[in-house]
């Protein structure tokens, strides 16, 4: 192995709760770590702990005594930190949610001595197309990627850049972070050169140059103590990711990618995890939008009231926990997911706490006598109050509905004139991927639909969806707000809008982005092409739109209809399917993932909808109300005012929060072209699909 540079580096990939709950892992990362700080002390070469902080933090809860052991090492190079606080799914989680996650994950890791710069990435199932642009922000310009790369990159690194221009030099796993999990069998120098070179040699076809990197670990997996030892080739080192980057040229001639990852050329994507645990997609998107556009703007704008830091640390740090991949993605122990739920809750408390506080502090502050108060989260004006502002009322009107028409058509439904049908069938699968049960198999319409003026009741055997349409005064899109009653285990149930059009793309919300997406993935015989993808508050197929308040499942069938997973009902993690041949975990059942019993859902439908930034207004409008509390009045501020005077032409709001003593707000730009905005006295031009942060 001469003529190649080979970086052995051991680490852990540490699911802080997946087939076991978080209670029954954290015992084995205690003794794990236990062990791994006492090797570090006997001078173990390097331990890579996952590019994730929530890890030490949960092991030093435990055990407090050994900070000072931990962040010696991490300063000597001998463990890293970070950059992330915990692994978490892109796709499921917000822009914002990103930012948190490496801001946090960042600092932890300076407070310890150095935190890893390498955005360290193995497991995500793909990536969002603007963490290229997340990463340069945060001063990161290395990735490290396995899932979702496409078949068309064949070298072991590339140019990933997003849909701004932003690149990173991103180290490919080919086969993933577990290409070393044999060698702590081969216990002699030459059994372990054997199988070093068994995967020098399977990495060859992919070298961009003389260096390769080895990952010598696994899930939930410690130190191979004697490692050093049985290794005496001079040509291999044991050492850290920091290592293998610093310094290190870029490569000439690197392939370049721009977007998002989602392939399954040669890893599981798991495209159907989206559509796990459904009613947990919404209410993640639920506390998001809560934290990000009421309880933080209203805390640094509302004056004279106190930043709650250590609230909203506590609520990111809940909603960073239930980020990491298995817990967003649903695919874990149902004790996993009932503790997921359980954190939702307290991080909702704590946002509605804090905006009722600020809400009241707002309405004393006020001129004249009671009233009503009205918070608009949104940078345009709405119904009457002010963008990103107040307006006091003397009392509180619910916005007017107008009539949509709802009537039976064959075995589907008209609502003002786009046909939309109701249709299940079975699902094999598992918390992972879908699977037919027949390959030929067709989807069952309700055995009967009953229209009762605005409410639609369907009904299949042991299955039930009873839904309310309504339209508001002024809104383009009608709303269907509902309930499912399932008493059925293994099956799939989707909404299905005929398209006026064919169509051969769909638009779709991500993270800071609006990404146009082929009818198709990338598949290959590891796991079958999925025609799924997940889309974040929208999607458009031709001009038929659906909103949502969090990230849900959506298919263009045969460019033909706009469908959406309203509930998939499955009960294990993982199995041999179809439609993906190998296991991508453990069998585990999982009854509660079967959905029994009743799931609420709200979605609008949006006929002939724009393209573009003008989704997101619509979307707003959709998922962000006006929030309404009682004032008393009494104060000198003026009835009716903004907050923050800002004009953001079609640029979206991300976020305003207080962050480094300084009112922060950051804005994206949705569109491919240039948008001219201002945010108080300050211009900000956003090149196109750039993120923007403007401390005022």
């Amino acid at each position: 192995m001469s003529d190649t540079q080979v970086w052995l580096v051991p680490h852990t990939h540490w699911d802080r709760e997946w087939y076991e709950p978080f209670a029954v892992f954290s015992e084995r990362l205690v003794e794990m770590m236990d062990v791994l700080l006492d090797l570090g002390g006997a001078g173990f070469p390097h331990f890579h702990l996952d590019g994730q902080t929530a890890m030490i933090d949960d092991y030093l809860d435990r055990r407090p005594e050994r900070a000072d052991d931990l962040a010696a090492l991490v300063r000597a190079g001998n463990l890293s930190a970070g950059p992330w606080v915990t692994q978490m799914d892109e796709f499921l989680t917000s822009g914002e949610s990103h930012i948190r996650n490496l801001e946090m994950g960042l600092a932890r890791g300076d407070e310890l001595g150095a935190a890893l710069r390498l955005g360290y990435m193995p497991d995500q199932f793909g990536h969002i197309g603007q963490m290229p642009q997340l990463l340069r922000m945060a001063g990161v310009d290395r990735a490290m990627v396995w899932r979702g790369v496409p078949a068309s990159i064949e070298r072991s690194s590339f140019l990933w850049r997003a849909p701004d221009g932003s690149e990173v030099v991103t180290e490919y796993l080919p086969y993933g972070y577990s290409l070393g999990s044999s060698f702590e069998h081969a216990d002699d120098e030459a059994s372990l050169a054997t199988a070093i070179g068994a995967s020098i040699d399977a990495l060859r076809s992919f070298a961009v140059d003389d260096r390769a990197v080895v990952m010598v670990g696994y899930d939930h997996a410690g130190p191979d103590a004697t490692l050093p030892e049985r290794l005496h080739d001079p040509s291999v080192r044991i050492a850290g990711l920091a290592s293998f980057v610093e310094g290190r040229a870029v490569p000439d001639d690197l392939p370049v990618w721009t977007g998002e990852l989602r392939s399954s050329a040669r890893a599981h994507l798991l495209p159907n995890v989206y559509s796990a645990r459904v009613h947990q997609k919404r209410a993640r998107g639920r506390v998001e939008a809560l934290l990000e556009r009421y309880a933080e703007p209203l805390a640094s704008l509302a004056p004279g009231f106190e930043w709650p830091q250590e609230e909203l640390r506590r609520a990111w740090t809940l909603l960073l926990w239930n980020g990491a991949h298995d817990s967003a993605c649903g695919c874990s122990h149902d004790q996993v997911a009932i503790d997921v739920d359980g954190r939702f809750v307290e991080a909702r408390a704590i946002g509605e706490d804090i905006v009722q506080r600020a809400v009241t502090s707002l309405g004393s502050r006020i001129e004249g006598g009671p009233g009503v108060l009205r918070f608009n989260p949104s940078p345009f004006e709405r119904d009457g109050v002010p963008p990103l502002g107040y307006a006091d009322a003397d009392a509180d009107t619910e916005p007017a509905e107008v009539s949509v028409d709802v009537a039976n058509r064959g075995d589907g439904i008209m609502l003002d004139g786009l046909q939309v049908r109701l249709l299940d069938e079975p699902d094999v699968g598992d918390l992972y991927n879908f699977c037919y049960d027949q390959p030929d198999q067709v989807p069952s319409p309700p055995d009967s639909i009953e229209i009762r003026g605005d409410e639609i009741i369907a009904t299949w055997e042991r299955l039930l969806v009873h839904a309310r349409v309504t339209r508001r005064e002024g809104e383009p899109f009608f709303r269907l707000d509902g309930v499912i009653r399932n008493d059925r285990p293994d099956h799939r149930l989707r909404l299905v809008a005929t398209l006026p059009t064919v169509v051969d793309r769909s638009l779709a919300g991500a993270p800071f982005e609006i990404v146009s997406r082929p009818l198709v993935g990338e598949g290959s015989g590891l796991e079958a092409a999925s025609a799924t993808w997940p889309a974040r508050h929208v999607v458009a197929a031709g001009d038929v739109a659906v909103l949502h308040e969090g990230v849900f499942e959506y298919e263009v069938v045969d460019g033909e209809a706009l469908a959406i997973t309203l509930l998939r009902c499955v009960g294990r993690i993982s199995g041999s399917l179809a439609t993906r041949p190998w296991d991508a975990g453990p069998r585990t059942p999982t009854p509660n993932a079967q959905m029994m019993g009743e799931t609420p859902f709200s979605i609008a439908l949006w006929p002939g909808c724009p393209q573009g930034a003008a989704l997101l207004e619509g979307w707003e409008r959709f998922a962000l109300p006006i929030a309404v509390a009682p004032a008393s009045g009494g104060g000198e501020l003026a009835r009716t005012a903004s907050l923050l005077p800002l004009d953001l032409g079609t640029a979206q709001l991300s976020n305003v929060r207080r962050h480094d003593d300084r009112t922060e707000v950051r804005v994206w730009n949705a569109e491919r072209g240039n948008v001219t905005a201002r945010i108080a006295s300050v211009p900000v031009d956003l090149g196109a699909s750039e993120i923007r942060t403007v401390a005022l």
